[in-house]
């Protein structure tokens, strides 16, 4: 079986992370195929395994890449597991797909380049596939209800993620966001609810943003490596997702898992992912998310026992956990 990996760029996001997690687990027991965005996340070795595409069919280069790889994918006549729901093949029967999402669908003002595809072009894919894994019973639920599709064709697999060893940081006074800068991320509640806080004493820290703030207490860090990543989610006091939609919501297992209170929306599947390690708001709700942000910081008590909850469900998405089920079907 081929596995075409090559939604992996140079930056990584949350299906690039997944993509990535799975290649390397299967290099080797089968044929893999990367763009050349994606070698700086190899080693030599791990290279010549790899059947390497250009770097113009990589997500670094937008649409333009999506497109590209579309296309390859549909010259592939080989049994094929394709990790994202954007490279399908129209015409290979003997074909797994993964489904993290359907956004463009449920949000079409947002996504009008991606909309018609996710509208006609794949559910008359998936109809033909031979099994479609989604990351959530939610986005299962999605897909019968809007595609039409059989329930017995798709299975459920919660991603899974390195779980990091547990070091002792001292908490600093910060909030943390870890995301896109896009519509249904609802950044601006997010960045609202802080500015009428007026919390003098607290930053609020924006991964993946680039945009400024009339705020010096705002910080965008754009795009930040792995190890300051880790260090950001450690130190933060608390951690929030104002999401309109997430197909799954790797932050909050990244941030539960190292032991940082969670506050999400209770909107798709987070409350599903998050269970009882977070606590939730209406993502149309300004005055909820002040009042669960104000609560946490007021109650230091609380804050910690929902870091010690967390923690523990945390544990329910390894990585081993998830390959393991991968096994089973690759």
């Amino acid at each position: 079986m081929t596995i075409n990996a090559t939604s992996i760029g140079k930056k990584l996001d949350g299906i690039g992370r997944f993509s990535l997690l799975i290649a390397k687990h299967f290099i080797g027991k089968r044929e893999i195929i990367i763009n050349e965005k994606a070698k700086i996340h190899f080693s030599e070795d791990e290279l010549k395994e790899l059947k390497i595409i250009p770097a113009s069919y990589s997500p670094d280069f937008g649409f333009r890449g999506h497109l590209k790889r579309l296309i390859y994918i549909n010259f592939i006549k080989t049994p094929l597991f394709n990790l994202s729901q954007l490279q399908v093949n129209f015409f290979n029967p003997n074909q797994i797909v993964v489904v993290h999402d359907i956004i463009p669908l449920l949000f079409p003002e947002f996504h009008k380049k991606q909309y018609h595809y996710f509208k006609y072009i794949l559910p008359y894919a998936l109809k033909k596939v031979k099994k479609i894994i989604v990351v959530s019973n939610h986005t299962k639920e999605l897909l019968i209800k809007h595609y039409n599709l059989e329930e017995e064709k798709i299975k459920v697999i919660y991603n899974g993620i390195v779980l990091p060893e547990f070091k002792e940081v001292e908490k600093e006074n910060f909030i943390l966001y870890v995301g896109r800068d896009s519509p249904t991320k609802n950044l601006k509640l997010l960045v609202d609810a802080f500015n009428e806080l007026d919390l003098k004493d607290y930053k609020l820290y924006l991964v993946g943003v680039n945009r400024e703030f009339n705020n010096k207490n705002i910080k965008s860090l754009g795009y930040v490596e792995d190890e300051e990543l880790d260090m950001l989610y450690r130190k933060a006091k608390i951690f929030v997702l104002p999401s309109l939609y997430e197909g799954f919501g790797y932050p909050v297992i990244e941030a539960m898992a190292r032991k940082t209170a969670v506050i999400a929306s209770n909107v798709s599947s987070l409350p599903e992912i998050g269970g009882d390690g977070a606590i939730y708001f209406d993502p149309y709700n300004k005055e909820e998310l002040k009042e669960k942000i104000k609560f946490l910081i007021e109650n230091e008590n609380k804050r910690k026992e929902l870091e010690e909850i967390g923690f523990k469900r945390s544990k329910n998405f390894s990585l081993d956990r998830m390959l393991k089920q991968y096994e089973e079907i690759v």
